[in-house]
């Protein structure tokens, strides 16, 4: 039975403050593929240009985008999702008269309510120079396989309470959350990926530091919460590691046995 080692993608393996995956999980990874399958499970949306340096670097075997609206192993996709596009033009339509700011990513232009929040925190999270910021309007009418928030928790539970069929789970940093149709999660997105290769939950082990990691931080054989990772997600996870940028994700596979005898040279 395949084992499958699974990773967040911000501020689990990509660290913001240095727009880089460090260079210690970089070679833990390249010690244990082989015998272990390598699956980013993240809430962005991998195929953009802003994201190909995790999937260059990394070179996962499967990749959970957008909180399991796309699944992918091997080159093949296993499962993709679209929102409804009454729900979608719901949301943004809701969001632009509470002055909320509500965003959709397609074809490497952002479609949002507020372009002025949304540019800041793409400037301060995911380190891009300039984004192309369009109104959201005209994303209707094409298919959107996910939509983000920038806000704090009151902007989410709002949309949750005017969205019942949505949850909107905060970034570790709390300075947004993921707008998912309740249909949808890592960890569904993950179970297909299980499927795939005949495997199960008690082979994962789950690296995460945000809201939207919740669900598979509980059904791994081991979930392990980042050390900057929000606290009900520590409360949650089987071992706490350190940040980040202090090379959590090394520490955390030492701790547990899984690097001993790498190379040097490695």
């Amino acid at each position: 039975m395949e084992k499958l080692l699974c990773f967040d993608y911000d501020m689990t393996l990509l660290d913001h403050a240095t727009g880089q995956i460090p260079d210690s999980a970089q070679k833990a990874i390249r010690f244990l593929r082989g015998e272990w399958k390598i699956v980013i499970a993240t809430g962005r949306d991998m195929r953009q240009a802003e994201s190909a340096y995790g999937i260059e670097t990394v070179r996962p075997d499967a990749v959970v985008e957008m909180n399991g609206a796309r699944v992918w192993a091997e080159g093949r996709v296993l499962y993709e999702y679209f929102l409804p596009q009454e729900l979608m033009r719901s949301i943004f339509r809701f969001g632009r008269a509470h002055g909320l700011c509500i965003s959709c990513l397609l074809d490497d232009v952002y479609y949002t309510t507020e372009p002025e929040p949304l540019k800041e925190f793409i400037y301060t999270c995911v380190r891009q120079d300039e984004v192309a910021v369009r109104p959201a309007e005209e994303a209707f009418g094409r298919q959107v396989n996910a939509m983000a928030l920038v806000g704090c928790e009151k902007d989410a539970r709002l949309l949750e309470k005017q969205f019942p069929e949505v949850n909107v789970p905060l970034f570790g940093k709390k300075r947004g959350a993921d707008i998912i149709p309740r249909s949808l999660s890592k960890t569904e997105g993950m179970r297909r990926v299980l499927q795939y290769y005949h495997s199960s939950f008690e082979q994962v082990i789950f690296f995460g530091d945000s809201g939207n990691d919740m669900e598979l931080m509980r059904d791994a054989k081991l979930g392990i919460a980042m050390g900057n990772a929000i606290p009900p997600l520590k409360e949650a996870a089987g071992y706490v590691t350190s940040a980040v940028g202090e090379d959590g994700i090394w520490n955390a596979l030492g701790h547990f046995g899984l690097l001993s005898g790498m190379p040097d040279s490695l």
